[in-house]
């Protein structure tokens, strides 16, 4: 039996496959080219392209019937990557991300907790990594008492619960992660209470905060929050007011609750166009600095969105020349900028 004619492109030598690897920005496309024929994966292994640019963000598609999502690509010109999943994650909710493609998922409950508690409340949380499927069950009930002596209350109850959104403090593999998040539980049937939460991978319950050091600051503080993240070596709650409560020192965990010694930042109000709605608001962090992205409606156009905003925070008393007026209501800290132009900044919220 004659031998197969060799197919032409599958002797490109080195110095032609490096060249075409060291174009493709995306990683996931590098990977198929190397699986085009064995001599490319032994090629390509043998001359070693340099490594692709830091990843961008993965944006996860849902697709209706229950099928898996796919990836789309930034880097390929938002191509559309099939990607694999767990099935269970497929009508899954997601309240978080972390680096290192770690996923916050709420997947649908086991038993009659449905009928007990309301949809989102019935719902086991999972921290997944969507490389090597890796994963961390995270809690799903809330421990608070009814009447509280120092240190520890006289009853404890138990709640069910939703985390609404969470983060991380480090990847979840290494040593001292602290997950923190606000949720959502009912304490009693029909009433909805939300509060920020604290735990440790690995703990099976969350327990109650105890401030610190708040007094009448906490009063600015209403739920619910808008959104958190990790920044600076703290956590920062950003509420609707658009103040931040940060917690620079590390919580405490006791028995009875975890210790927290909160820091208030009070961001003096923006002028807001009365027809404009913020529908949402976002923390991020580029260039080291802190932004928050506001999501608005707008009554004149009848659109779910109309536009985003972006803005950066400054601290007061600067000397900057957009610093707003001191209205003599608070002392306020700080004041949040607005952003005209991205300045080739690329924002995933």
């Amino acid at each position: 039996m004659a031998d197969r004619p060799r197919r032409p492109w599958a002797a490109a030598v080195d110095d032609v496959l490096y060249e075409v690897a060291r174009r493709i920005p995306c990683e996931i496309d590098r990977r198929r080219m190397s699986r085009i024929c064995h001599s490319w994966r032994v090629a390509l292994r043998r001359v070693r392209a340099p490594a692709p640019p830091p990843p961008l963000p993965w944006l996860l598609l849902p697709r209706a019937g229950g099928r898996p999502p796919t990836f789309s690509c930034a880097l390929s010109g938002f191509r559309t990557h099939p990607f694999l999943v767990p099935r269970g994650a497929h009508r899954a909710r997601y309240f978080g991300s972390y680096d290192g493609e770690w996923v916050f998922l709420a997947v649908d409950g086991q038993g009659n907790q449905a009928q007990e508690y309301p949809r989102r409340v019935a719902q086991d949380h999972v921290l997944v990594n969507l490389n090597n499927f890796h994963y961390f069950n995270l809690p799903n009930r809330i421990r608070f008492g009814a009447v509280v002596v120092y240190p520890s209350p006289r009853h404890w109850y138990y709640r069910k619960m939703a985390i609404v959104a969470a983060t991380l403090s480090c990847k979840p593999t290494e040593q001292g992660c602290i997950v923190a998040g606000f949720l959502e539980y009912f304490p009693f049937p029909g009433h909805a209470e939300q509060h920020v939460a604290f735990w440790r991978i690995g703990d099976d319950m969350v327990l109650p905060p105890f401030w610190e050091g708040m007094n009448r600051e906490a009063d600015w503080f209403r739920p619910p929050m808008e959104d958190l993240i990790f920044y600076g070596g703290a956590f920062l709650f950003l509420d609707r007011g658009e103040h931040i409560l940060a917690c620079e020192e590390r919580p405490v965990f006791q028995e009875y609750g975890v210790e927290l010694v909160p820091v208030g930042m009070f961001f003096q109000p923006r002028v807001h166009d009365k027809n404009e709605t913020g529908l949402a608001r976002y923390l991020v962090e580029s260039r080291k600095n802190l932004l928050m992205v506001v999501k608005l409606t707008s009554g004149r156009q009848h659109l779910p969105t109309s536009a985003f905003r972006v803005y950066q925070k400054k601290k007061l008393n600067n000397g900057e020349e957009d610093e707003p007026l001191y209205n003599g209501m608070f002392q306020f800290q700080y004041y949040w900028s607005e952003l005209d132009k991205l300045e080739g900044r690329m924002l995933f919220v």
